[in-house]
């Protein structure tokens, strides 16, 4: 088939890059531009080769030629993914699809938008505030009284005009009234485009696990799912695309699934100012700080309060982390033009609401404690301790900021700021749908109400204790609210949690930028399936997808047991069986080409205990080994390590705890070698230790497993249970 061209300027889409030019830059705004000309290249050819290529593009009718009559109620082949970044702008990216889908004589556009209505009312908005030239633009409240008047009234005298922009929250009764809407003005003559913002999140069918295990004859399909299946059935000749920063439940989808993706619309890379993964998660990040994780398990047990004696005491980290913003902020007062500037301090510790009064007593105290001491209102001891507080902070931000004000200065002006930064509860009992920001400071305690799509304006300091025992990936990436477009806040930007909580985000970083990676090689076919790191990190929640446990192998990277058995009554069953394996291949320097099927049966002759948040369980990779090799990966490379400074004796390594080794079991030059030389290929270093006792060994001689994974594409999902 002929490649459908595509018109690229209107009075729509001209329009709006004239207003995004005034509001982020003409070089920001021609990149959303960009991103919508892949987004409608894509949907005008998807849409040209499942139902005709006269009805949309350039010089096309805006009406269906051939209205869709195949077997499936919804056309497969249809769903589309725009896969951002959290709080990577991908609203703009949605409006300015719209916009230039709207000069390609796309006639209907439905917009899917968050249960939540606050955030439901911003989508609303801000289309209409943004749109013109172009559709006619209604939301849920229009056609909530009477669809049936509405849409004779309404879409009928504009849908072959103009088009028309029908914005729903996904609110089941919504949905409903909405299908009346596109039955009444039978929009099924129209060539629509569905955008279903966080389409991972409500759109799904939360009966998957269920049907999976029982049936769907016995358990129905979810309402909301159901709901969006009838308006795709009602509106067959469309395209349905998904927007999102998380996309782990929709690609785990099963291939012939109605909200698996099976075309990237656009992998969209964020602006140069944008604050992501790569700033607060790469290895030594100056915007990253470590706080004591018993310090946010006390606030959580005490409910908040730490309450020695009859003074509230703050605990260390978040002590810190406050006056980073206090002094962080007032910097900012001081330098910026803007006196109407919003700063934000955000602590996110847990969904519990006692949590947040309590907590909101203890920041109040230390506000207004820190105030009058540095007022010097309080004692001169009192004093003397947060001048010394403000210095260890001061040192903090230097780290970042060019050509820091003098301390004193920022003191002087903190005295007049501080009164004014008075902790704001956001959840279920606050009456506000949204934050009410002031000038200035502001501290926001949140829990759930927080939900994803939520931006915290002029966020600079994330205090973030979250932590359930089992984490679910696409969740907590949601969580990642310090993520965004805030170049003028960068150098101060900070963000304090556990250690143990940073290795979850660490890991979701890296295993997210690896499905990019996959995914980006073949934007228009996607067939990868996503696998997720660690023993507590889950894909998404198991309701949505058929019940497994999932991890990811990252493509290029070294991966060895971090607590490999060793002693004797753990190896010596085994360890006969793999010198006779091995028994060919002497040379130390030699990557033999061997089967798949070889790795396989010399690894599972190993044993390890799992160390939760690593990539080596023995069986998952022994099941990751024989997935490469039913894609075709039949062969790998085998490097055998006797040591061969030693005489071939065994190599004389220290036996060290989980997350000390530092290049697995011997040199890190051997992988790096099996990189360079063989990148397409799994290779596996298998290094002979003497296993002596003055080493930390049992005294019996052991075989140590390492893999180097292949850097060309590939992402595996593991559907067994560990148990088995």
């Amino acid at each position: 088939m002929t490649h459908t061209p595509i018109e690229i300027n209107g009075d729509c889409i001209d329009r709006l890059m004239k207003k995004l030019e005034k509001e982020i830059g003409q070089k920001e705004a021609n990149k959303f531009k960009e991103i919508a000309i892949e987004v409608v290249q894509n949907c005008v050819k998807v849409y040209s080769e499942n139902f005709g290529d006269s009805d949309v593009g350039k010089n096309s009718t805006g009406l269906v030629s051939q209205p869709y009559k195949g077997v499936n109620p919804i056309p497969n082949g249809t769903t589309g993914l725009i896969y951002g970044r959290v709080q990577s702008g991908k609203t703009n990216t949605t409006i300015a699809t719209l916009a230039l889908a709207h000069e390609n004589n796309f006639r209907c556009f439905i917009v899917l938008t968050s249960n939540n209505t606050w955030l439901g009312e911003q989508t609303a908005n801000r289309f209409n505030n943004q749109i013109q030239g172009g559709p006619v633009i209604f939301d849920w409240e229009a056609w909530k009284k009477d669809p049936v008047y509405f849409a004779k009234t309404k879409v009928t005298p504009y849908i072959k005009d103009t088009g028309v922009v029908l914005v729903t929250t996904k609110n089941v009764s919504h949905l409903k009234r909405l299908l009346i809407v596109l039955k009444t003005a039978k929009i099924k003559n129209f060539p629509t485009l569905i955008f279903d913002d966080e389409a991972d999140n409500a759109s799904l069918n939360t009966n998957e696990a269920k049907q999976s295990k029982q049936g769907k004859d016995t358990i129905s399909d979810s309402s909301t799912f159901e709901q969006i299946g009838n308006i795709r059935q009602e509106v067959a000749n469309h395209i349905y695309i998904q927007v999102t920063a998380t996309p782990q439940s929709l690609l785990l989808q099963s291939l012939p699934h109605p909200c698996k993706p099976k075309f990237c619309a656009a992998l969209p890379e964020p602006g140069d100012s944008y604050m992501g993964g790569e700033l607060f998660f790469s290895d030594n990040s100056k915007h990253c700080c470590i706080v004591d994780a018993e310090e946010i398990n006390q606030i959580k047990k005490q409910k908040g309060v730490i309450n020695p004696g009859n003074k509230w005491i703050i605990p260390e980290g978040l002590r810190f982390a406050l006056c980073c913003f206090f002094l962080g902020s007032t910097y900012k007062m001081l330098s910026s033009d803007n006196e109407d500037a919003t700063y934000s301090f955000l602590a996110h510790i847990c969904y519990k609401q006692d949590i947040h009064t309590n907590l909101e007593q203890v920041i109040s105290n230390f506000v207004i404690n820190l105030d009058q001491a540095i007022r010097e209102k309080s004692s001169q001891t009192e004093y003397k301790q947060s001048i010394k507080w403000l210095e260890e902070v001061y040192k903090e931000l230097e780290k970042t900021v060019d050509k820091l004000p003098p301390l004193y200065e920022l003191i002087e002006e903190l005295k007049i700021q501080l009164r004014h930064a008075i902790p704001k509860i956001i959840n279920a009992n606050n009456p506000d749908k949204e934050p009410n920001y002031n000038p200035g400071m502001n501290i926001l305690i949140g829990g759930n109400r927080l939900g994803r799509g939520v931006t915290i304006k002029g966020l600079m300091v994330t205090y973030y204790g979250r932590d359930a025992k089992q984490k679910i990936v696409d969740t907590v990436h949601q969580h990642a609210r310090m993520y965004g477009y805030r170049p003028q806040l960068k150098d101060v930007t900070r963000l304090f949690l556990a250690e143990h909580i940073l290795d979850a985000f660490r890991s979701i970083h890296e295993a997210d930028e690896a499905m990019r990676q996959a995914i980006g090689d073949d934007i228009h076919n996607i067939k990868v399936q996503p696998v997720w790191i660690g023993g507590h990190l889950k894909p998404t929640r198991s309701n949505v997808l058929d019940p497994s446990v999932i991890n990811v192998l990252r493509p290029g990277k070294l991966i060895f047991a971090q607590d490999p058995a060793y002693k004797k009554e753990d190896i010596e069953p085994n360890f006969k069986a793999i010198e006779n394996f091995l028994i060919n291949y002497q040379d130390d320097e030699e990557y033999a080409e061997v089967d798949i099927d070889f790795i396989i049966k010399v690894i599972s002759h190993t044993k390890s205990y799992y160390v939760p948040s690593e990539e080596w369980e023995d069986n998952r990779i022994i099941k990751a080994l024989t997935n490469m090799k039913s894609k075709g990966m039949d062969k790998g490379r085998l490097n055998v390590r006797r040591g061969k400074k030693n005489n071939k004796e065994g190599l004389e390594l220290l036996r060290k705890d989980p997350f000390k080794w530092m290049f697995g079991f011997g040199s890190g030059g051997w992988s790096i070698e099996a990189q360079k030389k063989y990148p397409d290929v799994v290779t596996l270093i298998i290094c002979y230790q003497k296993g002596e006792k003055i080493n930390g060994w049992d005294d019996h001689p052991i075989y140590l497993p390492m893999l180097v994974l292949p850097k060309q594409k590939f992402v595996f999902m593991f559907n067994y249970d560990e148990n088995e």
